[in-house]
């Protein structure tokens, strides 16, 4: 139940959910892709086997109840099975993999991964069909494997996502991708507005969008399909684009409360303090950061790890966003995270506004995802999706 002072009546769950990295290298080649310059790092320079075996340990040990195997491509790794095996034997609920499909269009090693124990994948699916995707991947066949992978992984009984990046090129398709994911039974939608992040500041400027266009398609689409929605979240737009669909938004402050995605602290303390006395120095820097959040309350409802959960995501915000004049007099300042430098550089000021009305002080204060389902509750391809129509 949300309330409209956006403090909710009990403290909503954070997520138990933590990002496994397995190295950049990937076999597609995506031109949007964050890390362009990587994606054929030498394999020395991958983390290795027994490093990857004591991140998980490490992540389990803080916590989380819940894995995800990201890239780079993580299918491409020999030892992913192992890796998978290992997180089932430390006791991971929910093991999930965020993958291109290329691989698991193959049955037999779909069957292997299921079996070793993932239960939960995300498709990163970026056109309604082959023209559309395979010119985002550069892979020609792309689109049909990954429709293959997809229905190999529902045949299995593991519950499966689709996730898109949207881009210049594919904005125009935004709701066309949202009723291919629909035929295909996705259990969830996330939608990432693509942004020059990382190493893609050199990206190929088609792939560019700016956040009205991207708003616009999104809201047409959701409005097209919303009675038979799944649970959806859109990624990366700050909330004066999405006035009316605030349920849906997803950026820094809201991720820790999404169950589906990554509790930030978790991930990142684990890949950057690897030893117990970097541990404390990260916790010594977010407990700082917490000192200079915009809201204090929210945090405390959830604890040391709320507090620190808080601090790392103000640093990030100060760090690599910027709040535009219009944000300080907006009712969503303390809950938004506004627009990357990098948009801003590119783009201008254009569309951000201030929207009138009482500051609202809980980031998740209406966001679906936050509740649809419990963390750490056990995933399944038949999962109740409870609250997916509510929004």
């Amino acid at each position: 139940m949300k309330r409209e002072s956006g403090l909710p009546a009990k403290a909503i769950p954070l997520s138990q959910r933590g990002e496994i990295r397995l190295g950049f290298r990937c076999n597609a080649r995506c031109g949007f892709c964050y890390y362009q310059d990587l994606l054929d790092n030498p394999v020395e320079l991958e983390p290795t086997y027994q490093a990857l075996r004591g991140q998980l340990a490490a992540l389990r040990g803080l916590g989380a109840s819940e894995v995800e195997f990201t890239g780079g491509e993580p299918t491409i790794r020999g030892d992913l099975l192992d890796l998978v095996k290992y997180a089932r034997e430390l006791g991971f609920s929910n093991i999930s993999l965020i993958t291109n499909g290329l691989r698991l269009a193959n049955a037999g090693y779909a069957a292997r991964l299921a079996q070793a124990g993932v239960n939960d994948v995300l498709f990163s699916l970026h056109g309604p069909d082959d023209a559309i995707h395979d010119q985002h991947t550069a892979i020609p066949g792309s689109f049909s494997k990954i429709l293959q992978a997809f229905a190999h992984m529902r045949e299995l009984g593991v519950r499966c996502r689709i996730t898109t990046t949207v881009t210049g090129l594919n904005v125009g398709h935004v709701p066309a991708i949202f009723g291919l994911a629909l035929g295909l039974g996705a259990q969830c939608i996330h939608m990432a507005v693509f942004s020059p992040v990382a190493e893609a500041g050199n990206t190929d400027p088609r792939f560019f969008v700016d956040y009205e266009q991207a708003a616009a398609a999104i809201k047409e689409a959701i409005d097209r399909f919303k009675p038979r929605l799944p649970p959806v979240s859109v990624k990366y737009l700050p909330f004066c684009f999405m006035q009316g669909y605030e349920e849906y938004v997803m950026n820094l402050y809201q991720q820790s409360y999404d169950p589906d995605d990554w509790n930030y602290y978790f991930s990142n303390r684990v890949r950057r303090a690897g030893s117990s006395l970097k541990g404390l120095a990260f916790d010594v820097i977010c407990a700082g950061g917490f000192l200079l959040a915009k809201e204090w309350s929210v945090p405390w409802r959830n604890g040391w790890l709320g507090i620190k959960v808080a601090g790392l995501t103000r640093w990030v915000e100060l760090l690599r966003k910027t709040r535009l004049p219009a944000c300080r007099q907006c009712r969503y300042e303390t809950v938004c995270d506004f627009g990357w430098k990098t948009y801003v550089q590119r783009f201008g000021s254009a569309g951000f506004h201030a929207v009138p009305g009482d500051k609202l002080k809980h980031p998740a204060w209406a966001y679906v995802m936050s509740r649809y389902r419990q963390p750490g509750a056990r995933l399944s391809a038949h999962a109740a999706s409870e609250g997916a129509h509510t929004a």
